[in-house]
């Protein structure tokens, strides 16, 4: 904050700071109360507990599951028929009454293939539920860091409007004297509007922030949470190249997914291999003949694949197995691609913000220091003022941006890799 030196006017500006400060602080209090105060993993535990986006995932891998059941479940049951017939001849009748049991016999191992098919895909299923969990965690992520870039913006913005109401109030002061003209204070004066302006605009974004991290995690929009932390630009331990693409193999649940999908693809052949052989009936029955004999007998019996030998779901099976491995290898590029652009964003935002934290800031912080000094000396006007403190606020601005910047990429490069680590930055505010 700007304290001017000037003698008299002094304790005047430092009680006008103190109101506006004061006004903030209450509502920020008031705008506390009644909601609750998130840190990133409290957020990130009340998004895997109630996000309905992840119990519909949960329920679809239900619908899996039941896949099994019904692979487990022997296909054919047994056929019991009955028989009754009238027998009629020259000065005679009889009833013939027979009774027959039959069961269709699977001799190629097709139910044991068909919990294979079935297995395969839960694992499949099981894999993309991850890579699901992962993407919400992005999602969380990338939103509580936006909101607290939205924060610490409406900071800076609230700081502009009390430097700027500190300009617009030594002013006319000035003008009271006599040390200025009309001109200055009128350009305070607009100055001032347009900083408050600039906070109302922060505070609605911030709220809106807020209220979608409170969406993802499954809470009131209504009431968003308060969020913890701060943004920082932490420790580059970033591992190089090669070795983020061997956790990307290795982690990527939607990679695993799309592996274990081909597995099942090539299972699923050998269950439409072996369904090309006939399936064995075999049967018994009884039989009698009313007033002569009981028959007992047995019966076999197999279809002869002379048209059908299941040709086409042999041909639906090679088929989709071959588009799943094209799918899977177009998929390692994909990952590929987003592994080296999220490493290149990094980089960049980290560069940027270590250039600003380390060049940019530091001397602005010198020049507001001498802009203090001349401005209660009266050697500058409020027109230099003007142009000072706004260089001083959009550099503030452009340095949260970038660290922001360097916090979602490296969100990016955590989803691209299929790591699943919440961000250690968000702790104890870095000072330039």
């Amino acid at each position: 904050m700007l304290h001017f030196k000037s003698r008299r006017p002094r304790r005047r500006i430092a009680r006008c700071t103190g109101i506006i400060l004061s006004g903030l602080l209450s509502s920020v209090a008031l705008a506390a109360q009644g909601s609750p105060r998130w840190t990133l993993p409290e957020a990130l535990d009340s998004a895997f507990a109630n996000s309905p986006v992840l119990r519909a995932r949960q329920a679809e891998m239900s619908e899996v599951a039941s896949q099994l059941v019904s692979a487990k479940t022997y296909l054919y049951n047994p056929e019991l028929s009955l028989e009754v017939a009238d027998r009629s001849s020259p000065g005679s009748s009889a009833t013939d009454r027979g009774l027959s049991l039959s069961q269709e016999v699977e001799l190629a191992g097709q139910r044991r293939k068909r919990i294979a098919v079935a297995r395969q895909e839960i694992t499949a299923a099981e894999a993309l539920l991850l890579r699901d969990r992962r993407l919400l965690a992005f999602q969380v992520e990338t939103a509580f860091a936006e909101a607290i870039r939205a924060r610490e913006l409406l900071e800076v913005a609230e700081t502009d409007a009390v430097l700027a109401r500190e300009v617009l109030d030594y002013s006319q002061r000035r003008l009271e004297r006599g040390a200025t003209t009309q001109i200055e204070v009128n350009l305070a004066k607009a100055s001032s509007g347009r900083a408050e302006r600039s906070v109302q605009r922060a505070n609605a974004a911030s709220l809106s922030a807020r209220s979608r991290v409170a969406e993802l995690a499954g809470a009131d929009p209504a009431t968003p949470p308060e969020l913890l932390g701060q943004l920082v630009l932490g420790p580059d331990g970033t591992p190089p190249l090669v070795e983020l693409m061997a956790l990307a193999v290795e982690n990527r649940g939607d990679l695993r997914s799309a592996q274990q999908r081909e597995l099942a693809a090539e299972a699923a052949i050998q269950l439409a291999l072996a369904e090309r052989r006939p399936n064995l009936v075999v049967g018994g029955f009884f039989q009698r003949e009313e007033a002569t004999d009981d028959i007992f007998g047995a019966t076999v019996s197999v279809s002869l694949p002379l048209f059908n030998r299941n040709q086409g779901a042999i041909a639906e099976s090679r088929a989709v197995r071959e588009r799943l491995r094209h799918e899977q290898e177009a998929l390692r590029l994909v990952i590929e691609r987003e592994v080296v652009t999220a490493l290149n964003s990094l980089r960049a935002a980290r560069a940027a913000a270590e250039f600003l934290r380390d060049q940019v800031l530091g001397t602005l912080e010198e020049n507001v220091d001498l802009l203090q000094r001349s401005f209660a000396a009266g050697r500058i006007g409020a027109t230099e003022v003007v142009t000072l403190r706004r260089e001083f606020v959009a550099s503030r601005r452009e340095y949260i941006e970038t660290l922001a910047d360097a916090w979602l990429a490296r969100v990016d490069l955590d989803l691209a890799i299929g790591r699943f680590t919440p961000p250690q930055i968000l702790s104890v505010k870095e000072q330039p």
